[in-house]
């Protein structure tokens, strides 16, 4: 105790000052808000592409040739994550669409979606998303 009392002050400035950094430093990071990590998987000859939102959403964009897809999904994903809340098919070739089984059986999928050759996109029970491209952007229309 001794000791304590005779360090000098200066020192308890210091590491008060270097504390506070820290602290500051540590709920910076926690609060800062999460941007939108795309990552593009590798399966092989096919095409997979997984899109992480900031809040939490998962959307799987095709799922490649083959159960490939599952190796490149345990890779990205954390190996307690078995939900993909969306899986969105752009076309019907097997390089687009094989793994969907595989993805099916391992993960719990909330909504699938398949944007067809007119550029409709299926939502299931009859409801549909036309999307026509123009020089202005998108414009999306719903159908039910």
């Amino acid at each position: 105790m001794d000791m304590l009392r005779t360090l000098p002050v200066s020192l308890y400035l210091i590491l008060l000052l270097v504390l506070s950094a820290a602290n500051i430093s540590f709920y910076r990071t926690l609060s800062t808000t999460r941007a939108i990590e795309v990552r593009a998987l590798d399966v092989g000859e096919g095409k997979a592409t997984l899109v992480r939102m900031p809040n939490g959403a998962t959307i799987l964009i095709n799922t490649g040739p083959d159960a490939s897809i599952l190796r490149a999904l345990g890779n990205t994903l954390p190996p307690w994550q078995r939900e993909i809340d969306l899986v969105l098919l752009t076309g019907s070739k097997k390089s687009e669409v094989g793994g969907l089984p595989d993805v099916l059986n391992r993960y719990v999928v909330q909504q699938q979606m398949t944007i067809t050759e007119s550029r409709r996109l299926t939502a299931g029970a009859g409801a549909y998303i036309d999307i026509v491209l123009t020089s202005d952007g998108p414009i999306i229309t719903a159908t039910k």
